[in-house]
């Protein structure tokens, strides 16, 4: 018996049938498409790389030149005086003038106190008056001496004239005892003006007008030398050989090395200092050297126990090739440099050594004249063209006005 067809099945298989062929052919075109994108993308990036090529590129430049790099040695060191005194009495009394303005700048030989004198101008002229009453009685002892030596030994017996001999002899040291009580008068009357041994600035006064003052009150005031003053510092003992060895080299000694400091607010002082002391020994517990420089202050912004940065370095160094800092770019092979060779950038293998205030040292890979690209140089590569636009020497920077908020 013969199967009837089913006119569904026949239906739903052709249809099938033609969603696969129509699914296929989009696949095939979205696979062609995408291709076709893809090259088109590269031919992009190659476009782009070659008008990138030869589109200069806006940079600035810088020659390498020689000049002084001379990076130095920074050490702390704190100020000092090299004179200061503390003043104290040597008499008692009363303090009848205080002479000075407290923090003043004073003379040496400057009244600074005035004890009441009046006592010791007493002792003064008791111990001149016992002076002359031993002169009298010296002089009546010399002459009776004289008489008494000269008799018939008949009339005076021996003993007679060996004390009149004696007694002259206790009269000549009697004024001697006097003299040296005067002077020791006289001295204590002088201890009744206390002047400044040195010149400086001194500081505050313990003693007013009217104050009873004595020897075991301490000190009344200070006086600190103002200028010059020293720094005082220590040289590890790798920098002192170093410091030594260029000394030697240049035969100057220490003159061969510069020594500056940097105050608190980072300016740099207007004066260079000079060796003033080198210890002889190192420290065992630090292995360095003490060392002290003096420095000139007229304007007195060095004040004692201050601490300020040393610097110390070469007072006449060597020159080499130097370019700015920020021409310098690094990659694991090494440092290098772009540089301008006709209007196009080439890549050169550097050699760096010290670095100085926004320069550093070129050992080996330019010569001096040679033309670094300084900014924009993270857009160039080999080949890339350039468009130099250096600002003038000698245009000045615009000023700026800030507003007090």
């Amino acid at each position: 018996m013969e199967e009837k067809k089913n006119p569904l099945s026949a239906t739903a298989g052709l249809a099938l049938s033609v969603l696969v062929a129509a699914a296929l052919g989009w696949f095939a075109r979205t696979i062609y498409q995408t291709s076709l994108d893809a090259e088109a993308q590269a031919k992009a990036v190659e476009a782009a790389a070659a008008a990138a090529a030869v589109r200069p590129v806006t940079v600035e430049t810088a020659l390498a030149t020689l000049k002084a790099i001379n990076p130095p040695q920074t050490f702390m060191g704190h100020v000092e005086p090299i004179q200061d005194v503390d003043l104290r009495a040597q008499i008692d009394g009363t303090i009848q003038e205080v002479a000075f303005k407290e923090g003043a700048m004073v003379k040496e030989g400057d009244l600074l106190y005035q004890i009441d004198p009046r006592v010791y101008e007493a002792r003064v002229a008791q111990a001149k008056a016992a002076l002359a009453q031993a002169q009298a009685s010296s002089e009546n002892a010399d002459r009776y001496y004289a008489r008494i030596s000269k008799v018939d030994k008949r009339s005076v017996t021996e003993a007679e004239v060996d004390q009149a001999y004696a007694t002259m002899l206790e009269a000549k040291a009697a004024i001697a005892q006097c003299e040296a009580d005067l002077s020791s008068a006289e001295i204590n009357l002088g201890y009744c003006k206390i002047t400044a041994p040195i010149s400086g600035r001194i500081g505050q006064s313990l003693l007013k007008k009217g104050d009873y003052v004595s020897p075991s009150m301490g000190t009344l005031a200070r006086i600190v030398q103002m200028d010059p003053v020293r720094v005082v510092f220590s040289v590890p003992d790798r920098e002192y050989l170093r410091n030594k060895n260029i000394a030697d080299s240049k035969g100057a000694g220490a003159e061969a090395i510069r020594a500056q400091i940097r105050l608190a607010d980072g300016t740099l002082y207007a004066h260079d200092g000079t060796p003033d002391f080198i210890s002889n020994e190192m420290s065992m517990e630090t292995a360095s050297l003490p060392v002290r420089y003096a420095f000139a202050n007229p304007d007195q912004q060095l004040l004692s126990n201050a601490y300020v940065t040393v610097l110390l370095s070469e007072a006449k160094p060597a020159e080499a090739l130097t370019i700015p800092a920020n021409a310098v770019l690094a990659n694991a092979t090494g440092d290098y440099v772009y540089v301008n060779e006709g209007g196009k950038a080439a890549r050169r293998a550097i050699a760096i050594g010290a670095r100085l205030e926004g320069m550093v040292e070129v050992k080996a890979g330019l010569q001096a004249g040679d033309e670094v690209i300084t900014e924009g140089v993270v857009n160039v590569s080999e080949g890339t063209n350039l468009n130099i636009v250096n600002p003038s020497p000698n245009a000045q920077p615009e000023a700026t006005v800030t507003l007090a908020k």
